[in-house]
């Protein structure tokens, strides 16, 4: 998700200001003229910061009634997973775990489809990425693009849009979190075999096979979150 600048200025300060000020679903937020003095900004700004917290389910401005508080839990977005990731503000274990099962099983689906319905440009698609994640590692390079990019095209192998636009939800709330992943040498040197390997399984149409190589790649990631989780501050693991 993609902001104007003051805009999100406005609201790396105030997704921390909601949650620090302990409020909950329902609640009745400041005034915008109040909120637009706490943060220094025109009311037009601030406008802009609300109508993008409103969109994503965040709030709900009741017209002569004022600014109230959604239950973010169960009416928020996927997207406000994105804009926490692009603002750059931790996010909490809890979400880390709840977006590695929601990879789980998207991918696990997208992955048994993508084995009977991939096309002979999907799988060019696949090769053309696994063939520059391979030159990046020879390099010395991150694959973290590589490896959106590889999980983005199988998603796109199953040839259902909306399990693709799902995925790219994800994908970009996990940006940061994949560059601290691929800085680990042993992670992405393991990540591009199994990749190479679920691309041959898909190829083939093999769906167990798939599955069990997808399964142990996504274990790995898990793992490797699990024992970070077990040392994340109060605040959140950056995203």
């Amino acid at each position: 998700m993609i902001t104007a600048p003051d805009t999100s200025g406005v609201l790396s300060r105030m997704l921390p200001f909601i949650r620090d000020r302990g409020y909950e679903a329902g609640d009745r937020m400041p005034s915008e003229r109040e909120l637009a003095e706490r943060f220094g900004v025109s009311r037009g700004i601030l406008r802009e910061a609300l109508s993008a917290l409103e969109a994503m389910r965040v709030i709900e401005r009741r017209p002569q009634s004022g600014i109230f508080l959604r239950d973010v839990e169960r009416e928020a977005s996927v997207d406000m997973l994105v804009l926490q990731s692009d603002l750059g503000m931790p996010v909490s274990a809890a979400d880390v775990k709840d977006l590695n099962e929601f990879r789980s099983m998207l991918e696990m689906q997208s992955t048994a489809l993508a084995c009977s319905r991939r096309t002979d440009a999907d799988l060019a698609r696949i090769d053309a990425v696994l063939e520059r994640s391979r030159a990046r590692l020879a390099s010395g390079q991150s694959l973290s693009e590589q490896d959106a990019e590889f999980h983005m095209a199988l998603c796109a192998a199953s040839g259902n849009k909306l399990i693709q636009r799902a995925a790219n939800s994800f994908w970009l709330a996990s940006r940061a979190r994949r560059e601290r992943y691929f800085s680990v040498p042993a992670n992405a040197k393991r990540s591009l075999a199994q990749h190479t390997a679920l691309r041959h399984a898909v190829a083939a149409g093999d769906v167990d096979r798939a599955l069990g190589v997808l399964g142990k790649h996504l274990g790995n990631v898990e793992r490797y979150w699990m024992a970070h989780l077990t040392s994340a501050t109060q605040g959140g693991l950056k995203p």
